[in-house]
């Protein structure tokens, strides 16, 4: 489990920080980065969609190596329901489609995920 100071170390904002130390208490191994999970998953960081789509575009989560290093790698993911591909932060050594489909409610077999394969294995 990471601490809250290192959190805001490694991210610079503090919803980030605060979404990520929740993610980790839930015992969570994906973090969703699309604005409607966001917002679904967190709803006092982000009250509405768009307010997470605005915090997304004023903070893009830029792949730093001291967050990737220390606890996991941004990938994109699509459930087969959804048109377009969303990123997601996998937790390093997670199984890619099982970590998501735990978060999302969906079957792992439902979710494709590209990116680090070596890190977030699909």
């Amino acid at each position: 489990m990471l601490s809250l100071g290192l959190l805001e170390q490694l991210t610079g904002d503090r919803r980030l920080s605060d979404a990520l130390a929740e993610f980790d208490a839930r015992g969570w191994n994906a973090l969703p980065l699309a604005q409607k999970e966001l917002s679904r998953l967190f709803p006092e960081l982000w009250e509405t969609t768009k307010a997470a789509e605005r915090w997304l575009a004023r903070n893009p989560l830029v792949p730093l190596m001291n967050i990737i290093r220390v606890w996991g790698v941004l990938v994109n993911y699509k459930p087969r329901r959804q048109r377009c591909w969303s990123r997601a932060l996998v937790r390093h050594g997670a199984n890619g489609p099982a970590a998501l489909a735990a978060v999302l409610g969906e079957l792992a077999e439902e979710i494709a995920v590209r990116g680090d394969a070596s890190s977030a294995r699909s």
